[in-house]
């Protein structure tokens, strides 16, 4: 099943804080949204896309604020999985994923962490049937077009940042290719970043994207094995386009790395800065 094809999709750490955002009903979908300190002008607005664990996943929100906060950016992260993101069973799903990883004996190995996957699989069969491009895709685009032809917003800058399987859709969104028919007149987002994206092809989908695209990605990843993440490096477009590749990473370190993995940590504010460092050349 796609949502649990990589472990590292569904483990890490939930972060500590308390996010400062607040939820509005914002074109058709629940979001949360946050803004820069009081005073700050606003220089334009970021799409937040998350990972399997949706919109009220306490990272997500978190990350959000220091968006809002470090650039200067209205954030919104809407409810695109339409209340089936897996939020409410992350700690299980993490704590199940750090029992498989840790060293065991030959017995637990054989007869325990088989039911461990299991288990898993059990947890997210639902979010990852919910998930699924066909369901989703018309929930975002939908919502990116309100958001462009809503009066408030239609001159104003717009990002896009995804991570896992977010990221699929920060790539998606950035090709301005929303499929059959499409007749977009203007791009639905002006620049794009994702971290350790999931659920895309290589290169091809790249290859479309037609606006400024930076990606994150992770030293040790499934879904971006490193040989696919060195074509990605050397892949040349006419539009703006980088890849920074993180050393001694895995996949969702830019979101969900332990508060206490220095090297973890340490590569995500990077992938942090990289994301608003962006949106600064590009969004302003």
């Amino acid at each position: 099943m796609d949502a649990v094809q990589c472990r590292d999709c569904v483990g890490g750490a939930i972060h500590t804080g308390k996010p400062t955002g607040v939820q509005i009903q914002f074109h058709g979908l629940p979001a949360y949204v946050t803004r820069p300190d009081e005073g700050t002008p606003g220089k334009g607005i970021i799409i937040f896309i998350t990972d399997i664990f949706g919109w009220k996943f306490p990272n997500s929100r978190l990350l959000a604020d220091k968006f809002a906060k470090n650039g200067g950016y209205t954030v919104y992260i809407p409810d695109f999985m339409r209340g089936n993101g897996a939020a409410p069973k992350a700690a299980e799903c993490m704590r199940i994923t750090a029992a498989y990883e840790a060293p065991s004996s030959l017995l637990y190995s054989i007869f325990v962490k088989p039911f461990l996957v299991l288990k898993t699989v059990f947890l997210l069969a639902g979010p990852a049937f919910h998930t699924r491009r066909s369901k989703t895709k018309p929930v975002v685009f939908d919502f990116m077009r309100a958001l462009r032809a809503d009066p408030a917003t239609a001159d104003t800058k717009i990002g896009v940042v995804g991570f896992c399987w977010g990221g699929q859709y920060s790539i998606l969104l950035g090709q301005n290719d929303s499929g059959h028919g499409s007749t977009e007149s203007k791009p639905l987002v002006d620049a794009a970043f994702t971290a350790h994206p999931a659920r895309f092809e290589i290169p091809e989908d790249i290859k479309k994207v037609k606006v400024p695209l930076s990606m994150a990605l992770a030293e040790n990843d499934l879904w971006v094995p490193p040989k696919e993440a060195q074509i990605l490096k050397k892949l040349e477009k006419e539009e703006p386009y980088e890849v920074v590749i993180f050393e001694g990473t895995k996949h969702g370190f830019a979101l969900r790395c332990d508060e206490k993995d220095e090297v973890q940590m340490a590569a995500a504010e990077k992938a942090e800065e990289q994301a608003l460092g962006w949106f600064k050349k590009w969004i302003g």
